[in-house]
C-alpha cells in the first residue's frame, strides 16, 4: 500500500515538474512622466485578474507563472487610463510570445506591438469635465436673442422709413396694410396694381349670363 501511495506522489510530482516547464513570465516596462509617486499606486494584471504582477522601482514589471494562452494585460492606476495590450503565449514553438493592440470594435484586426511590453503615459487622464463658466457674451450666443431683438428693431425702424417717404407712397403702404388685414383677400394682381399706381381691374359680376 505504501508503494502505491509513493508511486502516486511520484507521478504527481513529475506532472507538476513538467507543467512548470510550460509556464512563462509576461514582462514589460511602464513609463509615466511628471509623476514620481505613480509606482506605489500601480499594479499589473493579466486575464482580468487571473494573474498579477507589481512594478519595480525602475518601471519594469513581471507577471510570473503564466500558462500558454491569450491574455489581456492591463495596467491599473487610479489617476491614469492606460490602454491594455493582448499577449498571446504559444504552447508550441518554445512558448513564443506575441503582443498586439486591443481593439474592442474590430477584434479580428491585428496590430502587433513590440515585446517586452511598453506602456508610455505622458499626462493624467481627466475623468471629469471642467465646469463651464458664465460670460456676458453667452447672452448673444443664445438663439432667442435675434428673435427678441429683430421685432423691436423693425418696430422702431419702420415708422421712420414711413416718415421719410412721400405722402403718396405712404398712402399706398397704408392701403396695402389694410388690404392685408382684410379677411377677404383680393387678387395678387389687383394688390400689385394698386401698389404701383395702376388701375384696378374691374371685377367680374358674380351673376353669369344665362
Amino acid at each position: 500500500m505504501s508503494n502505491q501511495s509513493s508511486f502516486i506522489f511520484f507521478i504527481l510530482w513529475v506532472c507538476l515538474a513538467v507543467g512548470d516547464q510550460f509556464l512563462h513570465d509576461i514582462t514589460g516596462h511602464i513609463s509615466i512622466a511628471n509623476d514620481p509617486n505613480w509606482i506605489s499606486h500601480t499594479y499589473v494584471s493579466a486575464g482580468f485578474g487571473q494573474y498579477y504582477g507589481y512594478v519595480q522601482q525602475n518601471g519594469s514589471f513581471s507577471i510570473p507563472n503564466v500558462k500558454p494562452g491569450s491574455y489581456i494585460v492591463s495596467v491599473h492606476n487610479p489617476n491614469y487610463l492606460i490602454p491594455p495590450i493582448r499577449v498571446e503565449i504559444s504552447s508550441k514553438a518554445g512558448g513564443k510570445v506575441r503582443a498586439r493592440k486591443v481593439d474592442f470594435v474590430q477584434p479580428n484586426e491585428v496590430m502587433l506591438v513590440k515585446y517586452p511590453l511598453l506602456f508610455r503615459i505622458n499626462e493624467k487622464t481627466d475623468f471629469f469635465e471642467k465646469r463651464e463658466t458664465w460670460h456676458i457674451t453667452d447672452i448673444f450666443k443664445s438663439p432667442m436673442v435675434p428673435m427678441l431683438i429683430l421685432p423691436v428693431f423693425f418696430m422702431l425702424l419702420l415708422p421712420k422709413i414711413k416718415d421719410m417717404q412721400d405722402p403718396e407712397t405712404k398712402k399706398e403702404l397704408e392701403e396695402a396694410s389694410k388690404m392685408m388685414s382684410n379677411p377677404q383677400m383680393p387678387d395678387m394682381s389687383d394688390m400689385l396694381a394698386s401698389f404701383f399706381g395702376g388701375t384696378k381691374k374691374p371685377k367680374k359680376s358674380s351673376k353669369s349670363r344665362r
